[in-house]
């Protein structure tokens, strides 16, 4: 008898031990939901990461449009032309706080721009990094900042007094002051 309780335990303390060892691998099998770009940062996301995945329990606040012209539609703003030989353009709106976004590639580099009426108090490029760089700059009438680290992450921020709108580009990668003054002088209204 007490050999067949022995049996019967050490099955039962079998059946719990391998019970247990899929329960936890289970979890690791599940990935992990990514943080929107705008929360991680030692380096700021891609353009292609620029808008969050949908994950369990959090929607996407961007919207994909056609064009700006459907950004005009659903914002208002109308977005300064892009540069000539842009590709791989991207239009979406956050329509809840009438944010403009439009991603696109130019001279091998991967550009974030975005538009906001008005002056936002948080900070629109959605870059939350120390930047070991910033200039402030001038091209014609319009003053704009940079801020980089050399080779990796850099944005620049203007804001237009004659429409009310502020402005972003941002680089996520390979960002300089020379190139992020020229994204910007082609993309500040005068240009």
């Amino acid at each position: 008898m007490k050999r067949v309780l022995t049996v019967i335990l050490v099955t039962l303390l079998a059946v719990v031990l391998v019970s247990c060892a899929q329960q936890q691998a289970a979890p690791s099998e599940i990935p992990a939901p990514s943080e929107p770009p705008e929360l991680s940062e030692s380096a700021t996301p891609s353009p292609e990461s620029t808008q969050p995945e949908e994950t369990a329990g959090m929607a996407n606040p961007w919207k994909t449009v056609a064009d700006a012209q459907e950004v005009k539609t659903l914002t208002g703003l109308t977005m300064s032309a892009l540069p000539e030989g842009a590709t791989d353009v991207s239009y979406s709106v956050m329509e809840s706080d009438k944010t403009a976004q439009v991603m696109f590639t130019w001279n091998g580099d991967a550009y974030t721009y975005r538009m906001i009426a008005g002056a936002p108090e948080t900070d629109l490029s959605g870059m939350f990094v120390d930047f070991a760089n910033t200039e402030d700059l001038t091209w014609e009438d319009y003053p704009f900042t940079v801020s980089y680290n050399e080779g990796k992450e850099g944005k620049s921020m203007w804001h237009d007094e004659l429409t009310d709108a502020t402005y972003s580009v941002t680089m996520s990668q390979g960002a300089t002051r020379d190139k992020l003054a020229e994204i910007s002088k082609v993309l500040i209204p005068a240009g």
